[in-house]
């Protein structure tokens, strides 16, 4: 950004606060310097706005006006020239925005116009909804600020309408453009659609692959201005997406509630494209990992019930008539249902979950043996020295000492 405009940008964010409008900046080349945006605008409305931000920029403005232009469809813009003593510096253009309610029938007629298909149709018919609309009071209010904050040696306020003419450009290609993000974003959804699946299934070479090929499509950026907010909220809707998918595989909501509130905190704080990057990859694979060891999809209700109870105890002393008091079954029924299911006995997979806990605890380097038993619920740590030897083939220490060494 050239230095001629570092003082336009707390006006220009002041502005897009108050108005809940776009606001952009541009030197006298017509190159943007500044932008400020609350929401986005479909490819049609982008493409109405960006054909009269080309004709604007066309205009001469003088010093003492602040001008109304007038796109068709009923896109309005407010546009001042930004002035260093009596030498021009650029323009700042806010908008666009309606200044009355719009009649139906007029979207019916660009739609037919540009050739739009009815999902189209509805959804600019819900962006006009969105759109600010300003009165006339309004509008010379936003005048006179945008004059007191870049001139404040004028005094009064001259308000100049202008209606800018239809765009030059054919249909054809607009059309194209269309045809062109269609299928951008057909490819994007198929490949994200398949990352999702990956999660569902716990599939980490599947979802390797799909990451790689959504890698080769380009970022759908909201705001081009600020591609690291951009980037954040794209992290953020994936975060939703991928703990309804490994919700949905069968992992309770008490694991995923935690690994979702942390990624939702570290993609905020995270200050560049290159840290979100990396913070993307490991969301995508800790969801699917924790669907791979956590997924209860294929139990029955008691089934999940008791793999619950024994995750919520894994650090106290429990056992199966413990479970089974707690769930009001029948023990020796719970144990047949539980094997048949799991293929393992509750004893044996409170164990393995008890060992795996150690194990990650070990991995660690600064909890000793017994405090790792302790932990876990062992209240006996030559007995969990045992159980850890029988199932990892090595003992406590001898697992610790290997994960230390290069």
């Amino acid at each position: 950004m050239q230095p001629a405009f570092e003082q336009c940008k707390a006006g220009c964010s002041i502005i897009s606060l108050l108005t809940n409008l776009e606001v952009q900046v541009f030197d006298d080349k017509k190159i943007s310097q500044l932008y400020y945006a609350r929401y986005d605008l479909p490819a049609v409305l982008a493409q109405l706005k960006q054909n009269a931000l080309v004709h604007i920029l066309q205009q001469t403005l003088a010093r003492e006006h602040i001008y109304i232009f007038r796109a068709p469809f009923q896109l309005e813009f407010l546009t001042a020239g930004v002035w260093r003593a009596e030498e021009y510096q650029g323009s700042i253009v806010v908008g666009p925005y309606i200044s009355k309610a719009y009649h139906p029938q007029l979207l019916n007629e660009m739609g037919q116009k540009e050739q739009l298909p009815p999902v189209m149709q509805r959804q600019l018919q819900q962006y006009y909804n969105t759109l600010t609309m300003l009165d006339e009071a309004k509008q010379h209010a936003i005048g006179t600020l945008l004059m007191n904050i870049f001139l404040s040696d004028i005094k009064s306020v001259q308000m100049v309408e202008t209606v800018l003419p239809l765009a030059d450009e054919g249909e054809g290609k607009f059309t194209y453009e269309l045809e062109q993000n269609r299928q951008l974003v057909e490819k994007r959804y198929e490949h994200e659609n398949k990352l999702l699946h990956a999660i569902t299934q716990g599939d980490i070479q599947q979802l390797k692959q799909a990451h790689e090929d959504l890698q080769g499509l380009p970022r759908p950026f909201r705001h081009p201005q600020a591609p690291v907010r951009s980037m954040k909220n794209l992290s953020l809707s994936h975060n939703t997406l991928a703990r309804k998918a490994a919700e949905n595989a069968g992992v309770h909501p008490l694991y995923l509630d935690g690994i979702s509130g942390k990624f939702a905190i570290q993609i905020e704080q995270a200050q560049s494209l290159g840290e979100l990057d990396a913070l993307y990859e490991e969301m995508l694979y800790v969801y699917c990992t924790t669907v791979r060891d956590l997924a209860q999809a294929q139990y029955s209700p008691l089934i999940k019930e008791a793999v619950t109870t024994i995750r919520l105890r894994l650090n106290e002393p429990i056992s199966l008539n413990d479970i089974a008091d707690t769930l009001g079954v029948h023990p020796s029924y719970l144990a047949r249902t539980f094997k048949k299911e799991t293929g393992m006995t509750i004893t044996d997979y409170i164990h393995k979950l008890r060992i795996d806990e150690a194990k990650y605890l070990l991995d660690q380097g600064n909890v000793s043996v017994s405090d790792a038993a302790f932990s876990v619920g062992y209240i006996d740590a030559n007995y969990f020295s045992k159980v850890f030897t029988k199932r990892e083939h090595m003992t406590p220490q001898e697992y610790r000492k290997r994960k230390r060494e290069p």
